[in-house]
Formats: structure tokens, sequence, C-alpha cells
């Protein structure tokens, strides 16, 4: 069956149904297990009743029944004479003097029995002048109306089985029309169409369904945004390959004129396809970050280890420049992560420090411990980044200034990626404009990775 509803539905139904019958049929065997040992124990003792009243009469009778109340429970055995009046004058149940007044008692409902055990009430004791006196043992009270019915355990089954089927059309269809209704959006994500929410029309459930909703909302939330950033990907990478492309076409056009310097074209050839080679492999970086099955490479990384090469590499590249560069690390300062991966993650905060600071300019890095994290602060003296562009220079291809960056040599991927791969480190980082001047990028680290 592959409907949930009639499948849950049936499920529930028939459990109920299962558990009923056999309570039915247990109670029913119960019952008649206790009717037979009543009539045993009423067979008993009107053998002995009519063995007491042949030998010692009416009073002997009477003794015996004083002496047999005690030992059987209070009210449930009674002896009567023919006009309904108890031996030992106690009130006689209403029940009891209806069955003597309704029909006589048949002479088979004696000692040998007779009939049907279970429907007798009255056995009958005949003393030796041939008076008649009946015995019963039963309950001081007598059910009524409907409780007193021989229907009364099918009205009942019947009741049972009526209300758990409504309980259970309702149930089943509690919990299979939120399903329906996911089912219906996965069929809107899947034709295309990311704007679909279920947690307006399910939001108001407090169960497992409603949390479900709400993450549903999320997922598609999350794929949304992650076509929209890979389309913007692909736009952008268009656009950024136009450019190198454009300019090989142009040198290729010069080095075809007659008379051309064909090395000169040649060395400009070779410049626009490293540069045009660059750009991909920081493509190709950018992507790899955003593959989930990309594996790191966990280990515990001394952070003087990590960045002291890196420093000595950027004073370098500043020398021409004067550009200056202080590091301050705190002693015995670890953290578990990609060695490789942070090494580029920082590297590109401190060379687009060197840069973009002026001539003589010294640029700052810093590294302290933060609680249970490194804190991580590489500050420049340049011209710093206009307050509304803060957080998008970590998106790919964002550039504050066209023809700034084009001088520098930069494609807009460098922060882009560092945002990706402090990410994956469950850190953050985050960009300000420093007191005085100049950008500062703070990169807060987790010590210890959490599974």
């Amino acid at each position: 069956m592959r409907n949930l509803y009639l499948r849950f539905f049936l499920t529930v139904w028939l459990a109920m149904v299962t558990v009923l019958v056999c309570t039915v049929l247990t109670t029913g065997w119960l019952a008649s297990q206790r009717r037979d040992a009543e009539i045993e124990k009423q067979d008993d003792l009107q053998r002995q009743a009519q063995e007491q009243l042949l030998q010692e009469g009416v009073n002997g009778l009477r003794e015996w029944l004083q002496h047999e109340i005690v030992l059987v429970p209070p009210d449930r055995l009674y002896i009567v004479d023919e006009q309904g009046h108890d031996l030992i004058d106690r009130s006689v149940p209403p029940f009891i003097q209806a069955r003597l007044g309704r029909r006589p008692l048949p002479e088979s409902v004696g000692a040998t029995g007779g009939g049907r055990r279970d429907e007798r009430l009255l056995s009958k004791l005949v003393s030796p002048t041939g008076e008649s006196y009946f015995l019963t043992i039963s309950s001081a009270r007598q059910p009524s109306g409907v409780f007193g019915n021989v229907e009364t355990p099918y009205i009942w089954g019947v009741m049972a089985l009526l209300v758990s089927a409504i309980v259970c059309v309702l149930l089943a269809r509690y919990l299979s029309a939120p399903i329906q209704l996911l089912r219906s959006a996965t069929h809107s994500i899947a034709a295309g169409n990311l704007t679909v929410q279920v947690s307006k029309l399910l939001g108001h459930r407090k169960d497992e369904l409603g949390a479900l909703a709400v993450d549903f909302d999320a997922m598609a939330v999350r794929l949304r945004t992650l076509l929209d950033s890979q389309q913007q990907l692909l736009r952008d990478v268009s656009h950024e390959l136009r450019s190198p492309l454009a300019r090989l076409q142009i040198a290729l056009g010069i080095a075809r004129r007659p008379g051309a310097d064909l090395l000169q074209g040649f060395d400009r050839i070779e410049q626009e396809a490293q540069r045009l080679d660059e750009l991909i492999g920081e493509i190709l970086s950018l992507c790899r970050l955003d593959d989930p099955a990309r594996p790191m490479q966990i280990e515990r990384v001394e952070l003087d280890e990590l960045l002291e090469p890196m420093v000595e590499d950027a004073r370098i590249e500043g020398e021409p420049r004067q550009v200056r560069i202080d590091l301050q690390v705190e002693s015995a300062l670890s953290l578990e992560g990609d060695r490789e991966l942070l090494h580029r993650a920082l590297e590109n905060i401190l060379r687009n420090a060197v840069r973009f600071s002026p001539d003589a300019a010294i640029v700052t890095v810093t590294a302290t411990r933060d609680s249970e994290a490194v804190r991580i602060v590489i500050r420049d003296r340049g011209p710093g980044v206009p307050a509304d562009q803060l957080e998008r220079i970590f998106e790919p291809f964002h550039r504050v200034g066209e023809a700034r960056d084009r001088d520098s040599g930069g494609y807009g991927i460098g922060l882009a990626i560092t945002s990706r791969v402090v990410k994956l480190h469950d850190g953050r980082v985050s960009a300000a404009n420093a007191d005085g001047g100049g950008l500062q990028v703070t990169v807060r680290l987790p010590i210890n990775r959490t599974l």
C-alpha cells in the first residue's frame, strides 16, 4: 500500500480493533470463569443447605445460614421462602423478589442442575413437609438499564469501533496533510520555483512537522542563495575573462601588422596569458572551497610558525616602497586547522594591506588569545573602504575601485577566498575602517574545532 494516509489509518485502526477484540474475549472468558465458580459454589451450598433442611428442619437451616453468611461476602447469600422472606429477616434485594414473582422456578433447577447453568439465579430447596425455599449467591445489587442487558458488550464494541475509526481518520489526516503539502512544495522546487514557502501554512504547529516546515523553508532559501550566487559567479567570471581575452586579441592584432615588433608582441601575449592563468587559478580555488567533498587536513598549527614566513615574504614585497610590517604574536598560541588554507587566507589579507599602503607606511599584524579563540588583526594605513562596502569586499569579484584594483593586479577574489576559509574553520572575518585611517581586518578562529 503506497498511500501513507490509508496505511497509517489501517495500521492504527486494526491495532485498536485487535486490542478491543482481545479485551472483549478476555473479559468474557474471565466473566465465564467467575460465573462457573459462583455456580459451583452455589451448587455446593445448595447441597449443604438441602442436607441441613432434611436433617434439622427450618431452624437448622436458619442456623446454617447464619453460620455461612460469615464465610461468604456480606449480602451475597440468601435463602428465602415462597413468599420472598429471608430466613433471618434481612431485606431481600428487589431482583430476587422480581425473579420469584415473574415465573415459577422449574423443578429441574436443583441439586442436579439443568438448562443453562449461567442463567440460573435461584436454587430450590425442599423440606420434608414439602415447603419450598430458594437459595441464591449473587450480588446485592442487580445492574440496571443498558448495563444489565446481554447486548451491552456488543453495543460497547460497536461504539468503540466507530469512535476509533473517527479518531484514526482525523489522526491520519492530521499527519498526512502536512506531508502532502511538503511533497507539493518539493515538486515546486524541482520545477525551479525556489520562492515556495510552507512554514506560513505549517508554522502554527509546534510539533516535528512544524519544525520540518521551518527547516524546509531554510533549505529553499539556502538553495536560492546558492543558485543566485552561482549565477552571479558565472556572470562575474564571464566579465573577468573578457578583459584578458580582449587584450590577447589586441596583442595578436598588433603582432600581425607589417613590420611589428614580434618580440614585444609575444611578451604582451605571454603577460596576458599569465594573467588569464592566474585568474582561472583563483576561480578554481574559490570553487574548490565551496565543494563539501573537499577534505581538510586538520592539524595543530602554531601561529608564530605560520605568520613569520608569511610576514617575511610580505616585507620583501614592500621593500621597494619602504613598507614595514610589525608582527606581534602571543607566545604559545596555536589552533586546529588546515595549515595550507589558513596560510592562504591570511596571506591574502596581508598582501592587500601591503599593496594598498602608502610608501613608508607600517602594516601591523597581531595575534592574541580571545577566550576560546584566536584573534588575528591586520591593519594598514591605506585609504580604507567606504562604510557601505565593508561587508561586500568579501564577495567574489567585488572591487572598491575598478581602476585602482586593476592597477594593483587584483581580481576581487582574494578576500572571498579568505571568507570561505574562515567559515570552513567555524570562524568569523570582519573589516572596519580604523581610527586614524587605514583598513583593519579581524579574523577570529576557534582554538579547538568542534566535531
